[in-house]
């Protein structure tokens, strides 16, 4: 669902692929040093809570934060040294994403200043957005795109002057305008070295807290002995611009933002035994007792499974899902709780 692969998207890709430099400014941007996201937060006894897929959905990425106890009504962090982890999947569905984005980087500045912390991760379809892959973008999400470029470029144009600044592409005939720069803006902001594919280089996408492992949809002892910390460089290394690939293990169908192993009956799974001894190896490589995984929409909610060795935290709370009530995971010293609205 929220694919927006209507006919005025389709004409505007047409355009745009036609072009011999469609219009992504990459030439022009400074050389950007590869950041190195967390991989290892010590909880020290502090408070975890984790938060499942958004989708594009404000109100309800809100409602989850609210639920959690780190933010209150006014958006303001009221978490105190809880360290906060949003599994990932910001990213399509829904018409919000930029502005859910800016509130986790806001809210992650204020929990670091109270002795907390908020870590956003990569899903895949954070990974798809960087690729190009913007089947699962609404209307409303290209939108806010090209509101957020407009925006930036008339900062630029004051400061510099408008003869200064790169002027926007003609728009093709056949193509509206609203499409085509709502597409070009996408590009933009999102494709290697684009100022959200950046800010999203931060992120890992696998990131142990304590003794429990986050991955958007699971690990097996491979990744583990592939290195968490050299995962997730190489996959920020990608995002900024500066290698030409991701690593495999967020591409392949069994990989780390992929797979389905671990998500239950809703992930097609008639049995689980021969995925829980998978985990139960990496797990133990790690020295951690419990993995959180987003991905597979439970339309029951949050459950757990391998003997509580698994839990999975998507809800499909998104309208561009189910639209399902919030739910969060709170660990509080080992004791796992679902918080539900």
């Amino acid at each position: 669902g929220g694919a927006a692969a209507a006919p005025a998207l389709l004409a505007a890709q047409s355009a745009l692929a036609k072009k011999a430099n469609p219009g992504k400014p990459g030439a022009q941007r400074v050389k950007i040093d590869v950041p190195k996201p967390v991989t290892n937060l010590d909880l020290n006894g502090r408070r975890l809570v984790a938060v499942g897929d958004i989708h594009g959905d404000f109100a309800q990425a809100m409602k989850a934060l609210e639920l959690s106890k780190c933010m209150d009504s006014e958006g303001k962090w009221i978490g105190g040294t809880t360290v906060l982890v949003q599994v990932g999947d910001i990213l399509d569905r829904g018409d919000n994403e930029l502005a859910i984005m800016r509130k986790f980087q806001k809210l992650a500045k204020e929990a670091k200043e109270a002795g907390g912390d908020v870590v956003v991760m990569n899903g895949n379809h954070e990974i798809m957005n960087v690729m190009g892959d913007f089947r699962y973008v609404t209307k409303g999400a290209f939108g806010e795109c090209r509101r957020w470029v407009e925006k930036r470029r008339a900062r630029e144009a004051e400061k510099l002057g408008e003869e200064n600044v790169e002027p926007l592409p003609p728009v093709p005939d056949g193509v509206t305008p609203n499409s085509y720069y709502g597409l070009w803006a996408r590009r933009d902001l999102f494709l290697p070295g684009g100022e959200m594919a950046v800010k999203m280089a931060s992120n890992p996408c696998v990131l142990q807290v304590g003794d429990t492992v986050f991955a958007h949809a699971g690990i097996t002892e491979n990744h583990v002995d592939y290195g968490f910390q050299r995962l997730n460089n190489e996959v920020a290394a990608w995002m900024v611009g500066k290698n030409s690939q991701p690593p495999k293990h967020v591409l392949e169908e069994k990989g780390v933002v992929w797979t389905r192993d671990y998500g239950g009956a809703e992930g097609g799974n008639k049995s689980e035994a021969a995925a829980c001894k998978r985990l139960t190896e990496a797990l133990d490589a790690t020295g951690a007792k419990r993995l959180i995984v987003g991905h597979t929409p439970q339309q029951k909610g949050i459950n757990s499974g391998c003997g509580g060795k698994v839990w999975r935290s998507d809800t499909g709370m998104s309208r561009g899902i189910y639209g399902n009530t919030p739910q969060v995971i709170e660990i509080v010293n080992g004791r796992v709780r679902i918080l539900s609205a």
